[in-house]
């Protein structure tokens, strides 16, 4: 049987490696990791194939038939790119590509789950 001392100090352990496990816990922002190609499916199982530069600084895209080079710039999408005209969208697992301020692809998603990671902030 137990000393009320022996259940006190069990008890203190228990807290301790609760504190312990707490401080391990993951933090930061989860993050998609997106690969250099990839051929997003669209509503209408329309294709959207989309070629990243190292670094998130260009991107291409096909539409019909045409290569369009796009832009890296600043969005709260994880990444956006942009050519004036053209503007791809790629957030996770998800894209969208805009002419003109117009949905021409979108809502796509990736055919396979992508890997995540965690960006410290």
């Amino acid at each position: 049987m137990q000393t009320p001392a022996g259940i006190a100090a069990i008890g203190g352990c228990i807290a301790s490696l609760g504190l312990l496990l707490g401080g391990c816990a993951i933090s930061g922002v989860e993050m998609t990791s997106l690969p250099a190609r990839i051929d997003y499916i669209c509503i209408d199982n329309r294709i959207l194939p989309v070629a990243r530069a190292p670094g998130a600084n260009m991107a291409a895209v096909i539409v019909d038939g045409q290569e369009i080079l796009l832009r890296g710039g600043l969005s709260a999408a994880q990444e956006k790119y942009t050519d004036g005209n053209y503007t791809l969208y790629l957030d996770g697992e998800t894209a969208m590509l805009e002419q003109s301020g117009h949905v021409v692809f979108g809502p796509c998603q990736s055919p396979v789950p992508l890997p995540t990671y965690y960006r410290s902030r």
